[in-house]
C-alpha cells in the first residue's frame, strides 16, 4: 500500500508554453488614395418663368407703330378741326332737327362737341399706349388694334355720305387710309412670325 503524496513535494504548476510565433500578419499594401472623381461643374439653375427675348421688331411693325403715332396725332387735329367747325355742325343739327328752338340747339351743339372732344382724348391716349404694345409683340395688342382701325375705316366711309365741313371730311380720309395701312402692316407675313407665340 502506497503512502500519501505530501502535498508540499508535488512540482508547482507549470503553464504551457505559448504557441509558436509565426509573425505577423503583414499590412496591406497601400495603392494610394482613390483619385477623386471627375469635376463636371455645378448644374446651371433652371431658368423657370425668364421672360423669353423678343427680337427687332420687322419693318413692316415698325412702320404700322409710327403710323399709329401719325394717327394719334392726326387725332387731335380732328379735334381742333371740330371746335374750329362748330358753325357747321350748329347748322347740321339745325337742319336734322327744325323743332329744336335756340336753347335746345345750344345744348345738342355742345352735348356734340364735348363727347367728340371726351372721346377723342380717349382714343389719341389708348392709340399710344397700343402703339408701344404692338412694339413689343404683344399680339393681343395688335387684335385691338385691328377692331379699332376697323371702327375707323367703316367711319371714314360713313362720313363720306354725311354733310361735315371740308376740313372734317379730309382729316376723316386721311385717318380712314392711315387705318388701311395699319391694318396691311400688321398682317403681313414678317409680321405675323414676329407676333407668333414664343414657349
Amino acid at each position: 500500500m502506497s503512502e500519501p503524496t505530501d502535498p508540499a513535494n508535488q512540482p508547482a504548476y507549470q503553464p504551457p508554453p505559448p504557441a509558436p510565433s509565426y509573425g505577423a500578419m503583414p499590412p496591406a499594401p497601400s495603392y494610394g488614395a482613390m483619385p477623386p472623381a471627375p469635376g463636371y461643374g455645378a448644374m446651371p439653375p433652371a431658368e423657370y418663368g425668364q421672360p423669353v427675348v423678343v427680337g427687332p421688331a420687322p419693318s413692316s411693325v415698325v412702320n404700322a407703330v409710327r403710323l399709329m403715332f401719325v394717327a394719334a396725332v392726326l387725332g387731335l387735329v380732328s379735334l381742333v378741326v371740330a371746335l374750329s367747325t362748330k358753325s357747321t355742325l350748329r347748322a347740321d343739327i339745325a337742319k336734322k332737327n327744325p323743332d329744336f328752338d335756340s336753347a335746345k340747339l345750344n345744348t345738342a351743339v355742345n352735348v356734340a362737341i364735348g363727347a367728340g372732344v371726351v372721346f377723342g382724348i380717349i382714343f389719341i391716349v389708348l392709340f399710344i399706349l397700343l402703339a408701344l404694345q404692338v412694339r413689343k409683340g404683344k399680339n393681343w395688342a395688335r387684335i385691338v388694334t385691328w377692331v379699332i382701325t376697323g371702327l375707323g375705316i367703316i367711319s371714314a366711309l360713313a362720313s363720306l355720305g354725311q354733310t361735315v365741313a371740308a376740313a372734317s371730311r379730309v382729316v376723316g380720309l386721311i385717318s380712314g387710309l392711315l387705318d388701311v395701312a395699319i391694318v396691311v402692316l400688321l398682317l403681313q407675313k414678317p409680321s405675323n412670325a414676329f407676333f407668333k407665340p414664343r414657349g
